[in-house]
């Protein structure tokens, strides 16, 4: 990395880590990773496993806390938290939206060791044959997910077995039945990584449970380092190859680590920002942007009724529908006596285009700040329709079935910011009318599910190498070449695994 002056010094910044402040950031690590979330842990934990040594993980956010906000606050607290990001201080956005409302709002980044694990809700399905099958992602990754090869059991098995495990060996409530009809379908139990604790609270799964030390602070499988409060402004780019990264300590100091491999696991925008800095500076960049990036389309309606009238409280799911690219989820939560909370749910694919892209503007000072560009094709549009015919159509059916009047839902435009998904707040849905559905539409970036711009097969190998920039690789969401309509975080977790396992054998 050459002709760039350091970063303006920000002296209000905290200057504490998370497993060891006294120890100084090492000046080499065989690998090292970027980002402290899903993936970037799991990949640590993974390489491990391996017996893996010289792991470095650098994460920007402190490190003092690994619990999941669930297990510390109770439901209420815990969705605030989510929706409404100015009461979380581990919550940033070090990007700017060209588009907005999209990717403003409730849209960024956890900054905290763990990441989003520390608030998803623990959803684990397989993406969908019609996302994972040609022109999507390159064959060789689907089999390693789906099948398995050379008599190894599929990625998705062993992952979807040791969640399974974890969880207390069933992925939902055993309270609730096989099969759930309402609104004219038959649900399943949604498939959650989850366990219970008393008090009505629960945990996700997160790899960092195996980390958790004295007083809730990570202790770190042997083989990894893990150095918080310290961000990476840049990957270190010369003689054609990625050599290391540029941080900024927890000490407040600026430090090349050199390194034989660089992993960006930061989450999608950041991932790729970084990516934009480096392919730029590696010349393999005519313009410093990358297009591709997508989120998952999702809308809803909510409705408080008669606990007596619906099926038992617990989180159902419909399989997906190919022709609209999108699954259906039914949640239902106890509101006080004899009522309940009725959420349906649609979540469909964006499709990747050009135009929906991450940009930086080059500056001499660093890290170059990120511009987020979002444009939806008219397949998009098309299934935005759709979604909102479905959820018409199951609600005058169960409005039905449950003797209830079927006052019609009613949608805004897609974007608008007045009836995004905060209104599934609990502090919204008490003051709604009884039997009245409101509806709510997620903005894009909201859902935490963004992806698509650092794709498998074109941008990286089937490896998730950078095939112009030996030495970097990246995981996570970012790098499916599509997001198909099931959550992430399984395809996520298991394609980490699975780069462990390559990073292990190189």
């Amino acid at each position: 990395m050459s002709g760039h002056p350091p970063p303006k010094h920000d002296a209000a910044r905290p200057r504490t880590s998370g497993p060891g402040p006294s120890r100084p950031v090492p000046a080499h690590a065989r690998i090292v990773i970027v980002g402290g979330g899903l993936a970037g842990v799991e990949l640590a934990a993974a390489l491990a496993g391996h017996g893996a040594q010289d792991v470095l993980l650098l994460e920007a956010g402190p490190g003092q806390d690994l619990a999941h906000i669930h297990m510390t606050h109770p439901q209420k607290t815990a969705t605030e938290i989510v929706f409404a990001p100015e009461r979380d201080p581990h919550f940033h956005r070090p990007w700017r939206s060209q588009t907005p409302p999209h990717y403003t709002g409730i849209s960024g980044l956890r900054r905290r060791l763990g990441g989003r694990s520390l608030y998803w809700h623990g959803v684990i399905l397989p993406l969908e044959d019609w996302a994972l099958h040609p022109p999507g992602w390159p064959a060789e990754v689907v089999a390693d997910l789906t099948t398995g090869v050379a008599g190894k059991p599929s990625w998705y098995d062993r992952v979807t077995a040791d969640l399974t495990a974890w969880s207390g060996g069933t992925l939902w409530d055993p309270a609730q039945p096989a099969r759930t009809a309402l609104g004219g379908h038959e649900f399943r139990p949604l498939p959650r990584a989850c366990r219970r604790l008393p008090g009505d609270r629960w945990e996700a799964y997160t790899a960092l449970d195996a980390w958790r030390g004295p007083a809730g602070r990570p202790v770190p499988p042997p083989g990894v380092q893990v150095h918080c409060d310290s961000e990476v402004l840049a990957v270190d780019v010369h003689d054609g190859r990625a050599r290391g990264v540029l941080a900024r300590t927890a000490y407040g100091t600026l430090t090349t680590i050199a390194a034989d491999t660089v992993v960006l696991c930061a989450g999608t925008v950041e991932s790729t920002r970084l990516a934009v800095h480096a392919l730029t500076e590696a010349g393999a960049l005519p313009q410093p942007r990358l297009g591709g990036l997508a989120d998952h389309i999702v809308q809803g309606f909510v409705a408080r009724l008669p606990a007596d009238r619906l099926p038992a409280p617990g989180s159902y799911h419909l399989p997906t529908d190919p022709a609209l690219r999108s699954y259906l989820r039914m949640d239902i939560h106890d509101d006080g006596p004899g009522r309940a909370l009725l959420d349906v749910r649609v979540t469909g694919e964006q499709l990747p285009n050009d135009h929906s892209a991450v940009e930086c503007r080059p500056s001499g000072e660093l890290p170059w700040q990120a511009r987020i560009h979002t444009e939806l094709l008219p397949e998009d549009r098309q299934m935005i329709s759709g979604q909102r015919d479905l959820l018409r159509d199951f609600w005058a059916v169960a409005a039905a079935e449950l003797g209830v009047p079927a006052t019609p839902l009613e949608f805004t435009d897609f974007g608008d910011a007045d009836r995004d998904n905060t209104r599934v707040l609990p502090d919204r849905t008490r003051r709604q009318s009884a039997g009245r559905p409101e509806t709510w539409t997620s903005l894009l970036g909201t859902e935490d599910h963004e992806g698509g711009s650092l794709p498998l097969g074109r941008l990286l190998d089937a490896r998730h190498a950078f095939t112009a920039l030996p030495g970097l690789y990246a995981a996570g969401p970012a790098v499916f070449p599509r997001l198909g309509a099931a959550n992430p975080s399984l395809t996520a977790i298991a394609l980490s695994r699975r780069l462990a396992a390559l990073l292990a054998e190189a």
